[in-house]
């Protein structure tokens, strides 16, 4: 990496970084009403009558998580105006034209209507069926344990913003604490660590793994949001980036006799996506896909991408 695309990177991480509080908050905020909307009974009656499907159709419609999910997506949104105006001072000339300021976001631009579209699709649709798909799960096992419909019913509330492996994984931590099954506390870094001074004289009580797993289960499910914002976040971010620079071409920012390049930007860190190291300093023009095919990075919708475009305005040949 050259230092100048360092610095951009850095730059642009720190804004991210700013920026994804207010999203995994607003996140948990939607996740908050979507258990709140919950009626233990319909739920209840509906497992009865074994119509899982029914169930996700009545209580978990398009109209009802839309509603839920309202600020999540307000966040989102958010972002992507945020990162257009961060990104607005890295124009040319920081985006005067005759020294005065020659872009701005406008919400009724059809370029900025498709990319707000483009996203809540991308962002919204993948997280509904998520929710979907856990409570499908979690009615699944409920029942395949012998469980009650009720108590099944009480358990939903419990699972929404986990995934279904996520699921599993609190129960596991609960047979750990009881001592079950040969499991041990030691890999679950998220629990309290006041369990391992109460495991030294033994399992805990039913009463203890009840009240533990409720606090691991709280810090799983912030730890979910936070890496489904980080997504979310990245995503609007470079949604706002690329609107910015669209916006300069068309308002004349960019000089006649120039173009617009974007070079690929992936820093080396732990978690970065092997398929997009080979794509690391890869240039194009800016109107043009990268040879993975993706406009942006990340625009393929692969979860937790990290990586940017560093766009530059050059003399067109």
């Amino acid at each position: 990496m050259t230092p100048a695309a360092q610095r951009f990177y850095l730059l642009a991480s720190r804004r991210i970084a700013g920026l994804q509080p207010d999203v995994a908050a607003a996140l948990l905020r939607s996740l908050r009403i979507i258990r709140e909307s919950l009626n233990d009974n319909e739920l209840a009656r509906l497992i009865a009558d074994g119509s899982i499907e029914r169930l996700l159709s009545t209580t978990m419609s398009d109209a009802i998580l839309d509603r839920a999910l309202l600020p999540y997506r307000t966040a989102v949104r958010g972002v992507v105006e945020r990162g257009f105006k961060f990104t607005t001072p890295d124009l040319p000339k920081a985006g005067k034209v005759n020294g005065v300021v020659a872009v701005s976001f406008d919400h009724l631009n059809p370029k900025v209507l498709d990319a707000l579209k483009t996203l809540d699709t991308r962002v919204l649709s993948s997280l509904k069926a998520d929710v979907r798909e856990t409570v499908r799960e979690a009615v699944k096992v409920g029942l395949e344990a012998g469980q009650a419909p009720r108590k099944v019913a009480r358990g939903i509330r419990d699972v929404i913003g986990l995934g279904p492996s996520q699921m599993q994984e609190v129960a596991n931590f609960r047979e750990a604490l009881l001592g079950e099954n040969g499991r041990s506390v030691s890999g679950y870094t998220l629990r309290n660590r006041t369990v391992d001074r109460l495991l030294k004289k033994g399992p805990l009580t039913p009463e203890q793994a009840d009240r533990y797993t409720e606090l691991y289960r709280k810090a799983r499910v912030a730890q979910n949001a936070n890496t489904v914002s980080r997504t979310a976040t990245l995503d609007s971010y470079r949604a706002g980036q690329d609107l910015s620079w669209k916006a300069a071409q068309e308002s004349g920012v960019v000089p006649p006799g120039f173009r617009l390049m974007k070079t690929w930007v992936q820093v080396q860190r732990p978690t970065k996506r092997e398929e997009h190291i080979p794509l690391n300093g890869e240039t194009v023009p800016f109107d043009q896909p990268y040879s993975n095919g993706s406009q942006i990075p990340g625009d393929l919708g692969e979860y937790n991408c990290a990586c940017l475009s560093r766009i530059v305005v050059v003399r067109a040949a």
